[in-house]
């Protein structure tokens, strides 16, 4: 039965959560394949999402039979990442809904499997992800997700017990490790995601647009509780 739940923190994903990255991700990792004359698909991509870079350097080097190390991968797309992060859009309604919780005292932080070196590049340009204090990179965890370690560091370091946080992913990594962590989740709706992904989140929802107004005065939103 649906319930109403009025979260004492938030915790965010960064990549396809409040920020349209996925899309250059996608774009730097063809360009990587093309002298090989490979391609990369959407069916592979959605076992990736989510993950570690290293992580997900090491399977697609494997899927792909690449003749080169994952590190070797990571540092050829980089070349291409480094110029696109930074203009990277917002998922719509993420800086209303982010500043609005920020207006309203309400905790939150980010718990991204971005290197800390990428994430600070990402969000050079955005004074609104520039004001986020709280935030957890995948190269401070020991496991990524669906290891739930980096949603209970990020709680821990704002203060707030797990069951009490709400998380905002857009992959089922991120699914998984929130429901590891004893934490609702609501999904950000993707291609990345699969019919059978979504029956792990909560709520999907398309964006933030339906969720700034509703932010008003205090954040609470009602959830389905019998997901798998």
């Amino acid at each position: 039965m649906p319930v109403y739940f009025e979260p004492s923190a938030i915790l965010f994903d960064l990549d396809g959560t409040l920020l349209d990255t996925e899309p250059l991700y996608t774009l730097a990792t063809q360009k990587v394949l093309d002298p090989f004359g490979l391609t990369f698909t959407l069916e592979f991509k959605r076992t990736i999402v989510g993950r570690k870079a290293l992580e997900s350097a090491a399977m697609t080097v494997e899927h792909y039979d690449l003749a080169l190390t994952p590190q070797a991968f990571l540092d050829q797309r980089a070349q291409y990442l480094n110029a696109l992060f930074p203009k990277a859009a917002a998922i719509a309604g993420a800086e209303a809904f982010v500043t609005a919780l920020a207006e309203q005292g309400i905790a939150f932080g980010i718990a991204t499997s971005s290197s800390r070196a990428l994430f600070e590049l990402k969000r050079s340009t955005k004074p609104w992800l520039q004001a986020v204090a709280i935030t957890v990179c995948g190269d401070e965890v020991a496991a990524s997700k669906p290891d739930p370690e980096i949603f209970l560091k990020t709680a821990k370091k704002l203060g707030v017990e797990p069951e009490g946080c709400l998380v905002f992913e857009d992959a089922l990594t991120g699914f998984l490790a929130a429901k590891a962590a004893g934490m609702p989740v609501i999904g950000i709706d993707s291609p990345y995601l699969r019919p059978e992904d979504r029956k792990h989140a909560n709520e999907v929802v398309t964006d933030y647009l339906s969720l700034v107004d509703n932010s008003q005065p205090v954040f609470g939103i009602t959830l389905a509780t019998d997901f798998d």
